[in-house]
């Protein structure tokens, strides 16, 4: 009941009353507040349930309110989260899309949101991804990940051309609020310091390559909404359809960036393991569907599939800036978030270094196969050979669960 909650929640559920009301022009009375968020989440999620006679407007509302992250971050790292979250699902919701839950409201001094309550039971892509791998259950998660493709490559479609929209509701929020997806020139020198610490290479070709991955990735040729952690879990599956959550990571950016996920494994994500080639192609082909609808230059096949070899090049500098130096002689275990009660996710295996070399591999793949960057993919091979004899007990990334046949993994 309201009356349980402590001075500084009922202050902000008093606030949260204020703003439904305001946005629906009629009194609501917040009758019951149930808390939805995990121990130790960095965010704090309720569920509002309101007390109103109108069948037209929703019964309860979802409060997301950000908090420090617990594994530590600046103030400005914090703020910038809660901004970058409350502008994508503002600007979704203002631009006529229902790719995200509904906006109803934000508060600054308090930190909180207001939106559209998915309903009950949450499912995302955790639990197809890791379930046994039955013939059922294969076909479940294919069809998932068709809808996910399915659905980012219209969010990006939606918003190409009206990012100055995002941006400026960002500014309005939080006008020092951290920018992200694209590189600078500390990214360059700190990738270039690794390679050539771990394979010797430093090559001018290859800081003219990295120059160029820059160049393409900030052209503006294919910027949109990106989600930027468009991980498993940060999905909301309801029957057929699916909505994007959690846009605390979100920004304007290449559409690639996302577009590239299932191909380089869930870069930024606690559950993230391999799927097959076969299946990224076909995802990847529902992805660019979408986006050719609005986005003329994807319908351009060689221009496409170069912005699509570049992305996988940003996660590659991403992924040695962030990784290899941190577990160079000592493994590091991801924490792990929730799955469902049948899943066969390990969070004991939930480590690092399988990571860096199947993303290593992925790239290296796809440069070869539409010949881009030969300098990069170069480096690349040289420093996955290394990583290979250094971490001589370290094999490449599992499948996800359900894409493991008869016990063999990859």
């Amino acid at each position: 009941m309201i009356e349980e909650l402590t001075p500084p929640i009922r202050e902000i559920i008093v606030k949260a009353e204020k703003m439904i009301s305001n946005h629906f022009k009629m009194p609501l009375h917040i009758e019951k507040v149930a808390e939805l968020s995990e121990p130790d989440r960095r965010n704090l999620i309720l569920r509002l349930t309101t007390k109103n006679s109108n069948t037209k407007i929703p019964n309860s509302f979802i409060l997301k309110k950000t908090t420090i992250e617990p594994r530590g971050e600046t103030e400005q790292e914090q703020m910038s989260r809660f901004a970058r979250d409350w502008a994508g699902i503002e600007f979704l919701t203002k631009i006529g899309t229902h790719h995200a839950p509904q906006f109803y409201g934000g508060d600054l001094e308090h930190q909180f949101i207001v939106i559209e309550d998915l309903g009950e039971p949450h499912h995302s892509l955790v639990g197809p991804l890791t379930r046994a791998p039955s013939t059922e259950n294969v076909q479940e998660a294919i069809k998932s990940l068709e809808i996910y493709s399915r659905r980012l490559g219209q969010m990006h479609a939606d918003t190409f051309g009206k990012t100055k929209e995002f941006s400026k509701i960002l500014q309005r929020i939080y006008p020092n609020a951290l920018r992200l997806h694209s590189l600078k020139e500390k990214d360059f020198t700190d990738v270039l310091t690794c390679l050539k610490r771990h394979t010797g290479n430093d090559a001018y070709s290859l800081h003219q390559e990295l120059e160029d991955v820059h160049n393409v990735m900030s052209s503006g040729d294919f910027e949109v909404l990106l989600h930027g952690d468009i991980c498993p879990d940060n999905v909301y599956f309801q029957k057929s359809d699916m909505q994007i959550i959690d846009f605390e990571y979100g920004d304007v950016g290449n559409a690639m960036i996302d577009g590239v996920y299932l191909r380089m494994s869930m870069p930024s994500c606690w559950c993230s393991k391999v799927i097959p080639n076969a299946i990224v192609v076909q995802m990847e082909a529902v992805y660019g569907d979408e986006l050719k609808k609005k986005l003329s230059l994807a319908n351009d096949e060689a221009f496409y599939n170069k912005a699509l070899v570049y992305a996988c090049a940003f996660w590659i500098i991403r992924v040695i800036n962030w990784h290899v130096d941190e577990v160079m002689e000592h493994e590091i275990i991801c924490p792990s978030g929730p799955a469902d009660h049948d899943s066969l996710w390990e969070p004991e295996r939930n480590a690092f270094r399988p990571r860096i070399l199947s993303r290593l591999e992925a790239f290296i793949n796809i440069s070869k196969k539409y010949n881009h960057l030969p300098a990069l993919t170069n480096a690349a091979f040289d420093l996955l050979s290394n990583l290979k004899v250094k971490w001589s007990t370290t094999s490449f990334m599992d499948y996800y669960p359900v894409f493991v046949k008869d016990g063999v993994n990859k």
